[in-house]
This record gives structure tokens, C-alpha cells and sequence, in this order.
């Protein structure tokens, strides 16, 4: 990175850097930002990409194989495309920038391959968001291809404010490979060396210091001062310092002013017209902005240049941007909106992309022009269909303000209002999307608004609003419009008004009526019914077979309800490689269309399905990953804050714990109001028993079963808040009342038939129980029960109890035996408090304490399982880093860890650990 203000040099650099890599036989590609241009969406990558690919058809597919393939379609002449009426958009599925940053880098790779490459982008500072996404995605992979890149920017320039990312130059440069050079000002004499250059080797010492003084030593300030001296005849003596003083810092915009007022109109016009449409605009544009026959033009062009304004003539473009923005100032105000309009009119006639025709758009007033609005619509849903909707709320911020007619404010707001979720622009959004719905001036278009509204509180965790617009909505959807929208909408109905706790009547009512439509989704009846399987206290094999069934397919996407009622009973019933699986899966959905709603709540889930499984640094990392720059409100939220408080108190962090529940929406100790909310309750009953307040912990508990009630799920064992009242009760020596609650649940606990659900309740049954005997053969019962269970961490709970129980009865042997195996699964769980209380107890009965796990499949890293997961799979180093968006070179370096951890050579190897992760 090149960084310095206008004028020091940095597009010399630039230059000086191309000439010796095309010596060197490099393949270079260039591009140069432009202010006009920041929301055309990758552009600057375009710029830089299209003319290195082939034109053979055979050639270009070779480029694009792999994970390249995702990135074809930005080179495919969509831009071109002329803007058609709102009705005859077309509306491909929404790409994902993520999968398209995936893509323009093994692109690159593709490229790189016939020979290295070197990147150049002048004027970084004004680079669309989008390219500047891609180019600090590729700096944190750079070290894993051929490949160097040269940007340069202005320090001080501002980027458009419509725009949401003003940091990601900043990004760029905290990647690790990069380096940042900062060019300063000429030192006093290397002025005068300038100065002697251009006027006359006895220049005297006075005149050079007053030159250098004068323009602070920039270079261009330099050369624009001398360039006028010279011509003024002045002499570098003495007695001419004053004429220097009197040039005065603003010499390039005072001399550049005088010039161009000396010029003909239509010399005026063309550089008028080059500062309007951007250097390396054609000729023939060019004299069709100024009405310049096409030869007057390039006659005038020739003469900018031969007076220093222009550095070449065809196609024209400045000497330097500073000069460009003195031409542009010359511009009268009132004059720019008319010239920025034309500018778009000349554009679209000559069939340029359709994101440089809006971006002049958006320079123009208001003006309530129909085709105006046509073309910021196409160009806001091709930006969306590119992955950017921070780029298509721009047009349709500024298409809403135009404003359009009546009939179409309502999706325009609508519009705005889902691109504006999607970019989690959350107050925002809900601002454009109730406008929407009070703009409605239809059926359908009610009904459509009410359904993203209703998605988008769904998604802020407020199930009951959400449900009442989507009723709402159906109620006034017309006969004529057909099945399809109802069908959804019904569907969509039962999931959010399920998360509802206090709506179990309606949500009865509604399953009804969606069970009787002849155009339902299987997936999604099946979705539910697996959840009513619960309820009802069906066993966990049929509840888990539905489950199957509706997940068999892709007829859940991740962004709807029904997939998590699908999920649930798999977790539920212990099935977490399964549903592990199925998160992965919907993830990988997420990434590659873009939805970043759901990307946080399926790492809430992969983060419980860790915990559950006893991988506290996996589930940790979950956590960490989706809490990044995560907002209130979000339905995510009380999930990831459930397993992050379980956490802490596991690593004995009580206050940590408790700084996380005030921050929670159940902060207050309020009760919730929705199902996402309930793990976070069980979680906020654990810490007050941990705090020693088994009062508040018996309240959350009791409260939690009342909910359980209301919910219609007093079956279910989700959370076993009976058990944490046992807990609680014990405490308070109400072991009768204790006991009541434990047969309950171990009675629905074996009706289920999951072996975790069962332990867990023996265990609290051997707490409560008098009989130190029987109080033995329960806990051996839950031991055994564990041993084939996924749930390590709950085992050596387990183990840890069974031994100490066993100590306290004088069976030191078989005790220390237990709590031994209980600290080998804490150490492999990484449970660092209970590892360290089981050593302590250990030692301090002169047996030897397990050791620090360094190796085994237990001992990876998130990243090295994840990587071992696929590699296990067969796919190839490759194939895994196109996936997951990594480089070769960093699979590699998994691989090799995962490797040694095992003591094995090959994938087959691997394979068979992999497979027996679970088993022992």
C-alpha cells in the first residue's frame, strides 16, 4: 500500500512497479478507482480482470473451473444488459459475496498459474466496496499464490457517504502480509535540484528555499509552480522570491483556472466533460456529452494535453486528480445535477454498464422521473443479484427519493428494506419496510410486505408481531392470485407463531389449517410434526424420523422457520453428528446466497451441538465467531448468550457470566417470551446455583416449567429445568420435593429413550438419594449409559460424582479409578476448571493425574477438525480450501497438524479416526 496525500508521487510508483514486473515477464493487470464509480459494483475488479481473460471459449472455461466458476457470471456482460421497467427484471437467485470473493481468488489462482501476476490499483481511496472486500480477502491469502499487489491511495479524500464501508482500506492494511510505504515531501534540496532543472542551474539558494516553502515540497505543487515561472519568464534570483510568495500554495488551482478561462468554448467543454463521465472515457462520448462533432473533440482533447491539463488525448484523461477536481469545481453548481443527467442519458445510449449509468443518476435532483426510476431499480437489483445489497440500497435510497409514482413507493421501500436487513442495518430497515406496508395500495402488495416485515421481526426474535402480520396478510391475499404466495405464507405462519410461547392455540389453529392444503411443503408439515412428536412424548426415534424425512431434501432453506423445527429434535435427541451435518449444510446455503440473518443462528446451534458434545473450545469458538459485530435485536442473540454463559460458568468466570446475562434481553431477570430464549433461562438457572442463590435458581427453573406449559411442550426435555429444581431444592432441603421432580423426569427420560437425558436424570436421582448403596448402583447405571453416548463432557461429570460418592464410602480403588477416567475426558473436553479440580483431588491421593492431551482427534483445533472433517471425505487440498475459503497453503499447514496429532500418513487413516470421533 502506497499512502500519501495528492501529488507525492504514488501513481508514478505505480507505473515505475508496472514497468518492472512487465520486464520481468509478470502478467500485470491495472485498474484506477473513480469517485463517480464507488458503487458500481466490483467494478475496479472488472477493470483489472476482464482484459486477461481469453476470449476462446476453451480457454476461459479452463480459467473458471472450480470454485472459479462461482465468479463467471461478473464477466458475462450482465452489465451491458439495457435497464428494463421494474416488471421485466429478471430475478436469477441472489449470489453471495462471499462466494464470489471464493471465486475471484481461485480465479486468480487459475491465472497466476501461466504466470505471476502483479496487481496495480491507483486512487484505492475511491474503489468500489465490493472490490476492496476482494482485495483484502486476497491479502490475507497472498502468501499462498503468485501474486503481488501495488495500491495506492490518497490520504484525506473522502469516500461517498451513501457508501457503507469506509474502513476497508484500513482492513487491507492490518493483513499480515502487507506493507505500508508513506512517500513524503522533497526535502529543500531536492526542490532546488527541480528548480535548477527547470530554470537554470544558478538558481539562487533564497528562491529554491522560497519554492520549497511555498508548495511544502510536494512534487506536483513543484512542478505546477515552475511550469508558471517558466512561463512568466520569471528568474531564479533573489529579487523574484516575492513573485514566488505570490504563486502562493494554490498556484495548480489558480494557474489551471487561468488556463482553461483562456481556452475556447469547446476546449472548456471536453474538459468539463472528461471531469463529468471520468478519465479513459472514450472520444466518441466524450464529444457526445459536449455536442462536439467527433474530430472537434479530439482536436480539443490534443490541445488539453499539450497545455499540461490532460496526460494523454484518446482517450483523454488528467494529468492528475487534482487537477480533474479543479476542473470540476468550475462547474457551477447549479449546472452539475443537468450535466451528471446528460452524462447518464449519453451512457445508456451507447449501451454502457448499467452501474455506471446509475451512478451519474445519483448525482441528479429529484425530479420524479419514471425512466430515471427504472434504471436505479435494474441496476439496484443487479447489484443485489451480485452480492452487494449495500450497493443496491444505495439506488434504491435514492430511487425512493426521486420519488416514484404511488404505485410502485410501496417495493421500492420494500426493497430497501430487505437489502437493508441483509447488510443488518437494522433500524433502518424496519423504518423501509413498515413504510412498505403503509404504502401497500393492494392485496398482493400487502401481502408481500407484510411477509418480508414479518421475516424481519421473526429474525429481531419478536415471534408475535411477526405472526400477526403474516395472518394479517393472508387474510387479505385474493382469490385470484393463486396458491403459490398462500402456501408459503401458511407455512412460514406455523414456524414463527411456534416461537411464540404464549400462542399455542393459534399455532394448533394454524398447523390445522396448513395440514389441509392440497399445494403444502411436505418438508415443512414434516418439519413441525417432528416438533408435535415431542410434545406429545412420542420416543426419540420417531420424532427423529420425521425429523429425517424433512430434511431428505432442499425443501428448507435456511432463511425459513421450518428448518429449525426439523433440526431441534435431532439435538434433542442426541443425533449431533447428524445435526451437526444439517447445520453445516444450511450453512454452507447461507454463504453461498448471501443471508447473513441466519449465518448467526446456525453457528448458535453448531455452538450448543458443541457444548452438548462436550467440545467446550469448539462451541467457544461458534460463539466468538457469530458474536463478532453481532447487534441487538437478533433471534440469534439468547442462543449464542445460552452457551456462552454455560461456558463461563463451566470455566468458574461467574462474573463474566453475569456481565453476559445483563447485556442479555433476560438481563432484568425477566421471563421469555420466546422459544430461543429458553436454553438462555436454563443458562441464567445455572449461574444463580453456581452463586449459591438456590432461590433465584429454583425460580428460573419453576418459571422455565410453566413456560414448558404455556409452550404445549411440558414432554419435551430440551432443557431440564426439573432437574435443575431438583438441584435447587436439594439445597434448600426440600429433598422430598426434589425427589418428586427427578422420577418425573428420569420417567420421561426413559419413555424418550435417549441415553444423555436418562444419565443426567440418575445422576440428580443419586444426589437427592439417602441410601449412599443405591445412590452407587444409580450413578453406575448413568455411567454405562453414557459410554456410548456423544455427550463426553456429561460422562465425566459423571464418572466425577460416581467416584466421589464412592471415596466418601471407602472405596478408594474403584473411586480413584472413576475420577481418573473423569479427568481424561475433562482434559479431552478441554473443561480446564474441572481438569484441575480432578488432578487436585488426585494428587492429593497420591494417584498419578492424566496429562495435557496433545494428541488424538480430541486434541484439534476447530479449524484442523473442520479440515480433517472434508479431508475424510476424499475431497482434495483443493477442493477443500474452495469450500471453505481458505488457501491451499493453509489446508495444508491443518492437515500436517491434524497428521501428526493422530501419528498418521494418509487421508484413509485419517478417515478412520474421523469416523470413530464418537465411539470411545
Amino acid at each position: 500500500m502506497v499512502e500519501a496525500p495528492a501529488g507525492l508521487g504514488k501513481t508514478t510508483l505505480l507505473r515505475h512497479a508496472g514497468d518492472l514486473a512487465h520486464a520481468a515477464g509478470f502478467s500485470v493487470l491495472t485498474a484506477r478507482g473513480a469517485e463517480l464509480e464507488q458503487d458500481f459494483t466490483f467494478g475496479t475488479i472488472r477493470q483489472l480482470l476482464e482484459p486477461a481473460l481469453p476470449r476462446q471459449p476453451d480457454a476461459r472455461k479452463e480459467l473458471f473451473t472450480g470454485a472459479a466458476g462461482a465468479a463467471q457470471d461478473l464477466f458475462a456482460g450482465m452489465d451491458a444488459d439495457a435497464a428494463g421497467a421494474p416488471g421485466e427484471r429478471s430475478h436469477p437467485a441472489t449470489w453471495s459475496m462471499h462466494l464470489l470473493l471464493n471465486g475471484l481468488y481461485w480465479l486468480l489462482v487459475n491465472l497466476a498459474q501461466a504466470a505471476p501476476v502483479v496487481i496495480l490499483v491507483d486512487d484505492a481511496q475511491w474503489v468500489d466496496s465490493p472490490s476492496l472486500r476482494f482485495l483484502g480477502f486476497l491479502a490475507r491469502r497472498i502468501d499462498s499464490v503468485a501474486v503481488a499487489v501495488v495500491l495506492a491511495a490518497r490520504t484525506g479524500a473522502q469516500r461517498d457517504d451513501a457508501l457503507p464501508d469506509d474502513a476497508l482500506l484500513d482492513d487491507i492494511l492490518l493483513a499480515g502480509e502487507t506493507a505500508l510505504l508513506e512517500p513524503k515531501a522533497l526535502s529543500e534540496p531536492s526542490v532546488a535540484q527541480l528548480v535548477r532543472g527547470a530554470l537554470g542551474q544558478g538558481a539562487d539558494e533564497e528562491f529554491c528555499a522560497a519554492c520549497h516553502a511555498v508548495t511544502g515540497g510536494n512534487p506536483l505543487f513543484v512542478q505546477e509552480l515552475l511550469r508558471v515561472l517558466a512561463v512568466d519568464g520569471v528568474r531564479p534570483d533573489v529579487a523574484s522570491v516575492a513573485a514566488v510568495q505570490a504563486a502562493g500554495p494554490n498556484a495548480v488551482r489558480r494557474h489551471v483556472t487561468a488556463r482553461l478561462r483562456r481556452q475556447p468554448d469547446a476546449v472548456r467543454a471536453v474538459a468539463r466533460a472528461v471531469a463529468v463521465l471520468g478519465d479513459d472515457t472514450g472520444l466518441a462520448l466524450i464529444a457526445r456529452q459536449c455536442e462536439l462533432p467527433l474530430q472537434a473533440a479530439a482536436a480539443a482533447a490534443e490541445r488539453l494535453t499539450r497545455e499540461g491539463v490532460f496526460e494523454h488525448a484518446d482517450p483523454p484523461g488528467f494529468v492528475h486528480a487534482v487537477v480533474r477536481d479543479v476542473v470540476l469545481a468550475l462547474i457551477p453548481l447549479a449546472d452539475r445535477g443537468s450535466e451528471h443527467e446528460r452524462a447518464a442519458a449519453v451512457l445508456r445510449e451507447a449501451g454502457e454498464p448499467l452501474a455506471r449509468v446509475a451512478s451519474h443518476l445519483l448525482r441528479t435532483s429529484p425530479a420524479a422521473d419514471p425512466d430515471r426510476i427504472g434504471v436505479l431499480l435494474a441496476a439496484a437489483d443487479q447489484a443485489r443479484r451480485q452480492g452487494s445489497p449495500g450497493g443496491a440500497a444505495v439506488y434504491l435510497l435514492r430511487a425512493r427519493s426521486e420519488p416514484p409514482a404511488p404505485g410502485l413507493r410501496s417495493e421500492v421501500s420494500r426493497l430497501l428494506g430487505n437489502c437493508q436487513a441483509h447488510q443488518l442495518a437494522l433500524a433502518e430497515a424496519e423504518v423501509h419496510l413498515r413504510e412498505a406496508l403503509a404504502l401497500a395500495d393492494s392485496p398482493a402488495q400487502r401481502a408481500l410486505c407484510a411477509y418480508s416485515l414479518a421475516r424481519f421481526r421473526s429474525a429481531c426474535d419478536q415471534p408475535g408481531e411477526a405472526a400477526d402480520f403474516l395472518a394479517q396478510a393472508i387474510g387479505d391475499l385474493p382469490a385470484e392470485l393463486g396458491a403459490e404466495l398462500p402456501a408459503q405464507l401458511e407455512g412460514e405462519l406455523v414456524g414463527v407463531a411456534r416461537a411464540d410461547l404464549g400462542r399455542r392455540a393459534d399455532l394448533l389453529e394454524y398447523l390445522a389449517r396448513f395440514r389441509q392444503r392440497p399445494d403444502k411443503s411436505a418438508a415443512v408439515l414434516d418439519a413441525q410434526w417432528a416438533v408435535e412428536a415431542m410434545f406429545a412424548g412420542e420416543t426419540a426415534d420417531a420424532a427423529v424420523a420425521i425429523a429425517r424425512r424433512a430434511l431428505a431434501g432442499d425443501g428448507l432453506p435456511p432463511d425459513r422457520s421450518a428448518i429449525w423445527a426439523a433440526i431441534h429434535p435431532l439435538i434433542v435427541a442426541d443425533r449431533l453428528d447428524e445435526a451437526e451435518r444439517c447445520l453445516h449444510q444450511a450453512l454452507d446455503t447461507a454463504l453461498r446466497k448471501g443471508m447473513l440473518f441466519p449465518m448467526s443462528l446456525l453457528r448458535g446451534y453448531l455452538a450448543r451441538v458443541a457444548y452438548l458434545r462436550g467440545d467446550l473450545t469448539q462451541a467457544g469458538e461458534h460463539v466468538e465467531a457469530a458474536t463478532q459485530g453481532l447487534r441487538a435485536p437478533n433471534v440469534a442473540l439468547p442462543v449464542l448468550q445460552a452457551t456462552q454463559v454455560d461456558l463461563l460458568v463451566e470455566l468458574d468466570r461467574l462474573t463474566d457470566a453475569d456481565e453476559v446475562l445483563r447485556s442479555s434481553v433476560l438481563g432484568s431477570d425477566q421471563a421469555p417470551r420466546t422459544s430461543w430464549q429458553l436454553w438462555l433461562l436454563s443458562a441464567r438457572a445455572r449461574l444463580r446455583a453456581a452463586q449459591g442463590n438456590a432461590g433465584a435458581a429454583l425460580d428460573d427453573a419453576m418459571t422455565c416449567g410453566r413456560l414448558y406449559r404455556e409452550w404445549g411442550a411440558i414432554r419435551m426435555l430440551d432443557v431440564p429445568w426439573r432437574l435443575q429444581a431438583a438441584n435447587a431444592l436439594h439445597r434448600l432441603d426440600a429433598r422430598d420435593r426434589a425427589a418428586d421432580l427427578v422420577a418425573e423426569q428420569l420417567l420421561l427420560a426413559r419413555d424418550f429413550g435417549v441415553p444423555r437425558h436418562i444419565a443426567i436424570a440418575l445422576r440428580v436421582g443419586a444426589l437427592v438419594e439417602k441410601d449412599g448403596v443405591r445412590a452407587v448402583r444409580l450413578l453406575r447405571e448413568a455411567v454405562e449409559l453414557l459410554q456410548g453416548s456423544p455427550a463426553r463432557l456429561e460422562l465425566a461429570r459423571t464418572l466425577e460424582k460416581l467416584g466421589m460418592t464412592l471415596l466418601d464410602g471407602g472405596d478408594r480403588p474403584k473411586a480413584l479409578a472413576a475420577i481418573a477416567r473423569s479427568a481424561e475426558l475433562a482434559v479431552e473436553c478441554q473443561a480446564a476448571v474441572m481438569t484441575e479440580r480432578l488432578r487436585g483431588v488426585l494428587t492429593d491421593s497420591g494417584a498419578r493425574p492424566p496429562g495435557p492431551l496433545l494428541t488424538g482427534v480430541r486434541a484439534f483445533t476447530s479449524a484442523e477438525r473442520q479440515v480433517a472433517r472434508l479431508a475424510a471425505t476424499g475431497l482434495t487440498n483443493r477442493q477443500i480450501a474452495e469450500q471453505i475459503f481458505l488457501s491451499e497453503k493453509t489446508i495444508e499447514t491443518h492437515l500436517s497438524r491434524a497428521y501428526r496429532k493422530l501419528g498418521v500418513r494418509s487421508r484413509t487413516q485419517l478417515a478412520l479416526h474421523m469416523a470413530n470421533l464418537n465411539g470411545g
